[in-house]
C-alpha cells in the first residue's frame, strides 16, 4: 500500500467521523489511539533523501574547501616570489641608488664646472672687449692727438696716414723778377699776391711744400697735385714722389710745372696715387 493510498483513507475516515460528531452529541474525552507505524520503504526513503541533502551540502563544503586551499596556494606562491624579488631588488635597488647619487653627484659638479667655465670665458671675454675697446679709445686718441699736431705745423691729411703742407705757388714776371701767389685750401681761393706786378708770366708755376709718412710700415709715397680752371678744366698737373720716407719726417720738394692758362689757376685738388710698404710681406 501507497502513502497516497493510505492518507486517502485517513482522510476519509476523519470525514465519517467529523460527520457523525455533528449529528451526535458531542461525547466525553476518551484518550487517543497511538500513532500508526511508518511503513519500512518511507523511512527508507526518508533517509535517502537526508543523505542525499548531506552529500550535497559535503560537496559543496569540499569545492569551497578547494577554491580556499588553491587561493591560500596562490597567495603562498606569491608571497614567496615577493621575497625572493624583494631579496634580490632589493640589493639592486640599493646599488641602483648608489649609482644614482654618484650620477647626479657627477652631474651637479659637471654642470658647477660649466658653468664656471662659462662664467669665466665671459669674463675672459668682457676683459678682451674692455681692453679691445680701450686700446681703440687710446689709438683713437693717439691718432687725433698726431692728427691734431701735424696740423698746427702745418700738415693737412690726405689719406694713408699722407700729410701735405701748405704749398706755396710762385710766377716769373715780364721784368725778370718773381710773384708769390698765397693760396688756401679751406676757402679754395687766393689770398694775396704779391709783389704786384703788372705782367705775370702765368704759363710757367713753381710748387713748393713737404710731403710726410706718418705710417710705420709706408715708405714709398706718390702725391699728385692737379690745379683746374673756373670752368673745371685742368690746366696743370704734377706728381710729387718720396722713396724709403720714414715717419714723422718732413720730406721738401720744390717743382716748376708748365700751366696751360694765362692767369691764376681758380682751384686744386691733392690726393695719394700711391702708399706701398718697403716689404710687402709686412702688410697686415
Amino acid at each position: 500500500m501507497s502513502r497516497s493510498s493510505i492518507r486517502a483513507g485517513m482522510l476519509l475516515a476523519l470525514a465519517g467521523v467529523c460527520g457523525a460528531a455533528a449529528a451526535q452529541p458531542t461525547p466525553p474525552p476518551q484518550a487517543l489511539p497511538p500513532p500508526e507505524a511508518s511503513h519500512p520503504l518511507d523511512t527508507l526513503l526518508a533517509e535517502l533523501d537526508d543523505l542525499r541533502s548531506t552529500v550535497d551540502a559535503l560537496r559543496r563544503a569540499l569545492a569551497l574547501a578547494k577554491l580556499e586551499t588553491a587561493e591560500i596556494q596562490r597567495e603562498r606562491d606569491e608571497l614567496w616570489q615577493f621575497i625572493q624579488d624583494h631579496d634580490q631588488l632589493g640589493r639592486d635597488f640599493e646599488q641602483y641608488e648608489a649609482i644614482k647619487a654618484a650620477t647626479e653627484l657627477q652631474e651637479r659638479r659637471r654642470l658647477s664646472e660649466a658653468s664656471r667655465e662659462q662664467h669665466e670665458a665671459a669674463r675672459l671675454k668682457r676683459t678682451a672687449r674692455q681692453r679691445a675697446a680701450r686700446a681703440d679709445r687710446d689709438r683713437r686718441r693717439d691718432q687725433m692727438q698726431r692728427v691734431q699736431r701735424y696740423r698746427d705745423a702745418g700738415f693737412t691729411p690726405l689719406g694713408f696716414d699722407v700729410y701735405l703742407s701748405d704749398a706755396a705757388f710762385n710766377y716769373r714776371t715780364d721784368d725778370g723778377l718773381s710773384t708769390r701767389l698765397d693760396w688756401n685750401g679751406l676757402t679754395g681761393h687766393f689770398i694775396r699776391v704779391y709783389p704786384w706786378a703788372d705782367r705775370i708770366d702765368f704759363s710757367s708755376m713753381t710748387l713748393s711744400g713737404s710731403v710726410l709718412n706718418a705710417s710705420e710700415i709706408v715708405r714709398d709715397i706718390g702725391i699728385a697735385v692737379t690745379f683746374f680752371d673756373e670752368q673745371g678744366s685742368q690746366v696743370g698737373g704734377e706728381i710729387i714722389q718720396v722713396s724709403n720716407a720714414r715717419p714723422d719726417v718732413p720730406y721738401p720738394f720744390t717743382t716748376t710745372l708748365d700751366m696751360a692758362l694765362n692767369r691764376p689757376f681758380a682751384s686744386t685738388t691733392t690726393y695719394v696715387l700711391y702708399a706701398d710698404p718697403s716689404d710687402p710681406a709686412a702688410v697686415p
